[in-house]
């Protein structure tokens, strides 16, 4: 396992993760049989509503509902940490997309609380799925390139609480709607920029929304500048929350097979 070091003061981490491939095939065939209950997550009504297409680039859209291989996912690795680490989970997925990694946890993870926050309304493929509770509305900021309103929308899976934050990242009020929440696993994949995930972590700040006990955080898409915004992360609030855990590696995103490996982030303020 190698040791690397950046920038000053040192951040050192870890390029690999301390499973195996067995110890992750478990995790593997559970989300694989949860994908393949799901057909087709495109709804061209919705991607023709949505502000950034859910999150798709067109080169990937066709390949949205093909299988993605045996080769392990993000998605894998965070239940296995969930199993081992965890047990009971609150967690909060920001920048939802179609729902496929969402999708898969909802099924993994046998305790556990959902939250989604997205620009986007809830994908109906995924929403035809759950069973739909109470909705509250409030007004999106002006400057936001969201032009409905912010909603949060309450929905249940198999007797876990489900939530679907339908607002701009950007919104400090609609952060605020989530206080009182204590996240314990975290997955950022939604503003691919080095502000975004600065001001997303400042939020789990503010408003006190992680678990002092234990949480895991993961980062998708951690390339060019956002790899320095994920070390000032560090940097600047290890002494609070005593960061046990970096790592730094390649893994597959919920495309699989059908694109290349992803650089992903991942802190825990305990060690695995």
């Amino acid at each position: 396992m190698s040791w690397m070091s950046l920038f000053q003061p040192k951040v050192s981490y870890k390029s690999a993760i301390p499973f195996s491939n067995d110890e992750l095939i478990p995790y593997i065939r559970t989300n694989r049989i949860s994908l393949q209950q799901v057909d087709d997550w495109i709804d061209e009504k919705a991607f023709s509503k949505s502000y950034f297409q859910y999150g798709v680039p067109e080169f990937l859209k066709p390949v949205l509902n093909k299988p993605i291989g045996d080769a392990p996912t993000y998605t894998d690795l965070m239940a296995l940490l969930v199993e081992r680490y965890l047990k009971k989970v609150n967690y909060l997925e920001i920048g939802v997309s179609v729902g496929k990694n969402y999708w898969q946890l909802l099924n993994a993870l046998p305790q556990a609380k959902y939250t989604a926050f997205d620009i986007e309304e809830i994908n109906p493929v995924l929403a035809n799925r759950l069973v739909k509770g109470e909705r509250t509305e409030w007004d999106t900021p002006a400057k936001s390139i969201k032009k409905n309103r912010s909603s949060l929308s309450r929905f249940s899976f198999n007797n876990k609480e489900v939530n679907y934050l339908s607002a701009d990242v950007w919104d400090t009020n609609s952060w605020a709607k989530m206080e009182g929440n204590k996240f314990n696993l975290v997955f950022s994949d939604a503003l691919h920029t080095p502000q975004a995930i600065l001001f997303e972590f400042e939020m789990l700040v503010k408003y006190r929304l992680l678990d002092e006990e234990r949480f895991i955080i993961v980062w998708d898409d951690l390339v060019g500048k956002m790899q320095n915004s994920f070390f000032k992360i560090i940097r600047k609030y290890n002494a609070v929350y005593g960061i046990k855990d970096v790592y730094l590696l390649e893994i597959n995103g919920w495309v699989g097979q059908n694109e290349g490996p992803h650089s992903v982030g991942i802190i825990s303020n305990f060690a695995f």
